[in-house]
């Protein structure tokens, strides 16, 4: 590796590690989904279980595949069941991601192109917060860049990476499904790329999709496929109530949710923390990608970059805009679209001064915004009670309960998700040496608004 090369990567990733630990420990967001996460692991490590599956989607009828639970168990078995272990290993995940990021674009692109695209995801608030959040969805920042660069290899007709890209792509769905549209992409690639390419070579990719996800299958084929049969099934589904012909989902209608507002989040935090800012974020990207096609589309099926650009956005958004109301992970698949679109525009008009200085001044912005933005538990805005907070009352409600079992429930943001969204205060209640009995006359209501307080019922 050129030294040159080597000092750029030392300070992206002392950039990227000082901005997402920056006040962790005041503000960490140990939330309900993350201590149902702790709480699984501790059952697989003290019942010895070897999962086949992992945990249930938002979609109850659909489980995770189990490589993160793979990861994660002899993570937690080395290093204990903190609840900032899963912030750790995202950490980690989040700068590996990057680094493999800066590899695949060197190869695709150039070192210039690669050096601004990792300053852009390094500062990205989108980035840092998906980081922060410690959610299993953070592997894909390791594997997205993968599914690109062999794809980006066989494109260029080297056969060898079928199968890898496979095992890639399958990998995803261990961490999340909302990768599914991409399919579409790869699928065309394979047709646009198909002279030369052999019956045995797209065997290879099938292969290597469905060896990470073997053990789903096994899971599933106990009860006749029904996960699978429910998935097909959910699509036509979606596509219906989309165009109006079916109800809306439950879930949509009790979070009120919106799709502009999706839509607008995921490109405006690209670049912003404050949310009044993310219809800017939201102009800029159109802008690039509105300039982007018309300057290239004529090169759609010759050049890969162009290709996968293109053909990423496309497909993922208007499979989104089918879906309606998707979360921000869900645009996972392409997070690295925004940052691609403005390093492709500052590397075409970089030889212009004021461009290099602009570019500097935006990154350096952004990061000093990130510092002085970044929420934490003074925030008018927060969601989510401090870990610090959250302990507090959990050794209260273990104190006062003296040993006995009880009812544990709250009311807060999210507590229309099972087990009203309470299981982060279950794990450390357990910690504690709490006992949880649904069962149990006592019961206590936790009450995090804002502020937190308990309320006993005898």
């Amino acid at each position: 590796m050129k030294k040159n090369n080597l000092f750029w990567l030392v300070l992206i990733s002392a950039l990227s590690i000082f901005l997402r630990i920056y006040m962790i420990g005041t503000n960490y967001y140990f939330t309900g989904e993350l201590g149902k996460e702790l709480h699984y692991i501790s059952q697989l490590i003290s019942t010895g279980r070897f999962p086949l599956v992992g945990l249930a989607t938002s979609h109850e009828w659909l489980t995770y595949g189990p490589a993160y639970y793979w990861i994660m168990i002899p993570v937690v078995k080395i290093f204990g069941f903190s609840p900032f272990i899963l912030f750790w290993v995202a950490l980690a995940v989040s700068v590996i991601g990057i680094l493999i990021t800066y590899f695949v674009f060197s190869k695709i692109v150039d070192a210039k192109f690669t050096a601004i695209l990792a300053f852009f995801v390094s500062v990205s608030p989108l980035w840092i917060q998906l980081t922060r959040l410690s959610k299993l969805h953070t592997f894909f920042f390791i594997l997205i860049p993968l599914v690109i660069y062999f794809l980006y290899k066989i494109w260029n007709k080297d056969k060898r990476y079928f199968f890898w890209l496979g095992l890639a792509f399958g990998f995803l769905f261990s961490f999340h499904y909302s990768q599914i549209p991409i399919l579409g992409v790869l699928l065309l690639a394979f047709w646009i790329k198909r002279k030369g390419t052999k019956l045995g070579d797209y065997l290879k990719f099938a292969v290597g999709l469905i060896l990470p996800n073997i053990t789903i299958l096994i899971y599933d084929a106990k009860s006749g496929f029904t996960m699978v049969k429910d998935l097909v099934m959910w699509i036509p589904y979606r596509i219906l109530g989309f165009a109006g012909l079916y109800p809306k989902n439950n879930l949509d209608i009790v979070t009120g949710g919106s799709t502009i507002s999706a839509f607008n989040e995921f490109l405006g935090r690209n670049l912003f923390w404050d949310g009044r800012f993310w219809v800017l974020g939201s102009i800029v990207f159109l802008i690039l990608f509105v300039a982007f096609f018309m300057q290239n589309y004529k090169r759609f099926s010759k050049d890969f970059f162009v290709f996968y650009l293109i053909s990423s956005t496309i497909v993922q958004f208007g499979a989104l805009l089918v879906h309606t109301t998707p979360p921000v992970h869900y645009f996972l698949p392409v997070f690295l679209n925004f940052g691609l679109l403005f390093s492709f525009f500052v590397c075409k008009y970089w030889k212009r001064p004021s461009v290099k200085v602009f570019t500097a001044l935006i990154i350096v912005l952004i990061a000093v915004i990130d510092i002085l933005n970044m929420p934490n538990e003074h925030a008018d805005d927060i969601d989510y009670i401090p870990l610090g907070i959250q302990e507090g009352v959990a050794k209260s409600i273990v104190r006062n309960a003296a040993g006995k079992p009880f009812v544990l429930t709250r009311v807060g943001p999210y507590d229309y998700y099972p087990e009203t969204y309470d299981q982060n205060y279950q794990f450390l209640i357990m910690q504690d040496g709490g006992k949880i009995d649904q069962s149990a006359k006592l019961k206590y209501i936790i009450y995090d608004i804002g502020t937190v307080y308990i309320q006993k019922v005898d």
